[in-house]
Parts: structure tokens; sequence; C-alpha cells
């Protein structure tokens, strides 16, 4: 399993902007070949969500960010977006709820 976790750091007056844009994220992936899950993770208070994706593979990931179908998710993005983004990447094992 491949998991993606993108931190973003989101100013007040552009938070309203960045959660209608992420809010139907994980119906328009769930076509995409490999992916499991997407989540969208506002904070209760601060600045820092959170866009989180699970994959069957590094390779599925690797194969979405390559597609076409990601370039159009992500063609008219602001070039001088306040948001900062930190893009951590993980192969991890899951194991059952004990």
């Amino acid at each position: 399993m491949y998991v993606s976790m993108n931190r973003l750091v989101v100013p007040a007056d552009y938070q309203s902007h960045l959660e209608r844009a992420f809010s139907q994220g994980g119906e328009r992936m769930k076509d995409v070949p490999g992916f499991k899950e997407f989540l969208f993770l506002a904070p209760a208070e601060g600045d820092e969500y959170i866009v989180f994706t699970k994959w069957e593979s590094e390779q599925d990931f690797r194969n979405w960010t390559e597609s076409e179908a990601f370039k159009r998710a992500h063609t008219g993005t602001n070039p001088n977006s306040p948001v900062k983004s930190d893009l951590r990447n993980y192969v991890v094992k899951a194991f059952a709820n004990a």
C-alpha cells in the first residue's frame, strides 16, 4: 500500500476557496486505477490542512501524477497561491484493528 499526504498551510482568507476546490476530490478520483481512498482534512482551528490519498502501489500513484487526468485536475491553479505545500509519500503496511 502507498499513501500520499500533502500538508497545506492556508491563510484564513483563502480557506473557503481551498475547501470548495477539494470538496469533491474523492468523487473525482474514484475511477483512477489503483486509487483506494481520499481524505481532505480541515483543521478544527488553525491553518494546516491535510490531503490524504491511499493507493494500491507507488506505481499507481506515479501513473496518476503523470496522467492527463492529473494535469486537467491541476490546470487553472493559481501560480501566486498563498498556500504552502509539504508533500510526503510512504510505502506502508496496514494492520487490522486490534
